[in-house]
């Protein structure tokens, strides 16, 4: 089974944490460059303008690795419970789905498996 945290040529890293935070800089710039992949940069809260922006950004964008605050996880599940968003857009290619700041509550973590069911997650609790 392949590795689906292995990186690859055409492989797109998105993290919509804050350049400033340590885990910005680590998943935005630095794992990135090193893993020789493409880096998506998104400013601004991750429900506006609407609760689809970070879905549409994933297929605009050929998201393979994406990355998030448990809180904003919490922040589209409130703005979108019923998952209608990440309908609208194809997030197939999304492998992984990483998670830290603090712990992801399990709730959450069953909406996000139900909105993404071919992707590994992983809450770091870092």
């Amino acid at each position: 089974m392949e590795n689906i945290f292995d990186c690859r040529r055409g492989d797109v890293q998105f993290s919509t944490s804050d350049v400033g935070w340590v885990v910005g800089h680590s998943y935005i710039v630095y794992g990135p460059l090193v893993a020789g992949i493409a880096s998506v940069f998104f400013e601004g809260k991750p429900h506006l303008p609407n609760a689809g922006v970070i879905w549409q950004k994933c297929e605009q964008y050929k998201v393979t690795s994406l990355f998030m605050a448990p809180t904003g996880v919490r922040m589209l599940k409130k703005e979108d419970y019923e998952g209608i968003w990440p309908t609208k857009f194809d997030l197939s290619r999304i492998k992984g789905f990483g998670m830290a700041g603090e712990r992801c509550d399990p709730e959450s973590v069953r909406w996000l498996n139900q909105r993404l069911p071919q992707t590994v997650l992983n809450d770091t609790w870092w």
